[in-house]
């Protein structure tokens, strides 16, 4: 379930030696932007989208609905999927530079329920997916499991004798939620509160992210956000209340004082933030990952995440070698997805076509 999206960017800069350059007589790239957004019908689930070049926003607009009575603005929140694990590896990294852990932490140094099988697993293990398990809890043949999970059920499952767990070698890994719960859990235990206050202490309120929050069992997804398929609060026609992997919930506002944030080391310092966007991983097809963002190549490389939850997906992508930032929300499935395929691309052979990128 919710298994790793090949992030749409990827596709586009491999493919965009293929597309010719902007002729001098050519729409700007706002105006491009605005005519793959206006495809966007009112009345179906919708996007908010982002696009910012040299901290001057391009373009930060919503259509559609956010359910069958509101329709979306850049306040509402939706669901971010995977780009939760980007949160949560900062609420790591905040931890770390107060001196409350380290990256070589032992994670039973923090869980000690866990089976001794996770005795050479360490914190860095975790947030660069270098864990491999023998049965995955998150598979999507495993919904009946994660349906009204929590984070303590995903711990219980974890028990069993027969479920075996090994460090991967050198730089292989595999893309793993469970990882990332885990992480969260690692949070709560070492702060001393709950993981969703944790984050809105130390990273939603530095970074004046006013509309988000981490759904769990006790705090649900809010009228005002946006439903997955503007109608249901469900996915996958399950509730699931496990943090750290994909819990969040954020509005385009947001992701927009989140960038800036980062950029002004509000969060966490730029060595913090260099350490997690150099690369530590390689999830062969999915690409390469540092510690809670997927790295592009080359010195100055791009770094990103992407999410999925059903009708849920969502980009956030920084290639700072160009003061580009994009980050993209939508709840309407394929369409929208379909979309965010079409901006990513229109935003990458622009840059292609001008020698930018």
């Amino acid at each position: 379930m919710n298994k790793y999206l090949v992030v749409i960017f990827l596709f586009c800069l491999m493919g965009c030696s293929t597309i010719s350059k902007v002729d001098e007589n050519s729409l700007s790239l706002k105006a491009k932007l605005s005519a793959i957004i206006n495809k966007q019908k009112d009345t179906k689930p919708g996007l908010s989208v982002l696009v910012k070049h040299k901290n001057k926003t391009l373009i930060k607009t919503s259509k559609g609905l956010a359910n069958q009575r509101i329709v979306i603005t850049e306040n509402t929140a939706f669901r971010i999927g995977s780009i939760s694990k980007t949160f949560t590896a900062l609420s790591i990294m905040t931890l770390v530079e107060s001196g409350q852990l380290s990256l070589s932490d032992n994670v039973k140094q923090h869980l000690a329920s866990l089976p001794n099988n996770w005795a050479d697993i360490n914190i860095k293990d975790l947030l660069s997916h270098k864990v491999s398990l023998s049965k995955d809890f998150f598979a999507f043949n495993n919904l009946h499991l994660a349906n009204n999970a929590t984070n303590s059920t995903l711990l219980s499952y974890l028990q069993q004798d027969d479920l075996q767990v090994s460090k991967l070698e050198r730089d292989k890994a595999v893309y793993c939620n469970t990882c990332y719960v885990l992480l969260a859990e690692i949070v709560k235990h070492v702060s001393d509160q709950d993981y969703n206050e944790y984050m809105a202490q130390h990273v939603f309120m530095p970074a004046n992210m006013k509309q988000s929050y981490i759904v769990d069992e006790n705090t649900h997804l809010k009228p005002a956000s946006a439903l997955n398929y503007a109608k249901t609060t469900r996915f996958f026609n399950i509730e699931q209340y496990t943090t750290g992997a994909m819990a969040q919930v954020s509005s385009i506002n947001d992701l927009d004082n989140f960038i800036t944030a980062l950029k002004q080391e509000k969060i966490v310092s730029k060595s913090s933030l260099d350490n997690m966007t150099q690369v530590h991983s390689d999830l062969g097809d999915d690409g390469l990952y540092g510690l809670g963002w997927i790295i592009g190549w080359g010195n100055e490389p791009f770094f990103a995440h992407s999410g999925s939850q059903d009708g849920y997906q969502s980009e956030l992508f920084l290639y700072p070698k160009y003061d580009l930032e994009v980050a993209i929300l939508s709840n309407g499935g394929d369409e929208t997805f379909q979309l965010q395929s079409e901006l990513m691309q229109a935003i990458i052979s622009h840059f292609k076509a001008l020698n930018e990128v």
